[in-house]
């Protein structure tokens, strides 16, 4: 759910994700937001014509973190799974699994 806080003004639901939402992040840019979430996905986000772009699908427990780089070209997510991914946003593929975590990642930037 997106909430904008000037009042009268509406909200939008984001439909996509098949369980709760873990972390939310605006691209620097303001052009994309990404969510992570327990169902083991990171979705991105248009938030101006209210859709969805594509679902990142790579992890094998619960994403806990979602971060954008400072240039908007790239992604990282922290899961359950001991993994931090970072993905292109460009091609919207996954460049880089880091899985030498001995427990679960919560947030990585």
């Amino acid at each position: 759910m997106m909430w904008n806080l000037r009042p009268n003004t509406k909200a939008f639901r984001f439909v996509g994700h098949l369980e709760a939402v873990t972390s939310v992040q605006f691209s620097p840019d303001g052009y994309l937001l990404a969510s992570a979430s327990e169902d083991r996905t990171a979705r991105l986000w248009i938030p101006c014509i209210h859709g969805e772009s594509t679902s990142l699908k790579g992890h094998t427990a619960p994403v806990r973190s979602v971060n954008f780089s400072n240039d908007s070209q790239f992604l990282v997510t922290a899961s359950n799974d001991k993994s931090v991914k970072v993905w292109s946003i460009y091609s919207q593929h996954l460049l880089y699994s880091l899985s030498q975590h001995t427990h679960w990642v919560r947030c990585a930037k």
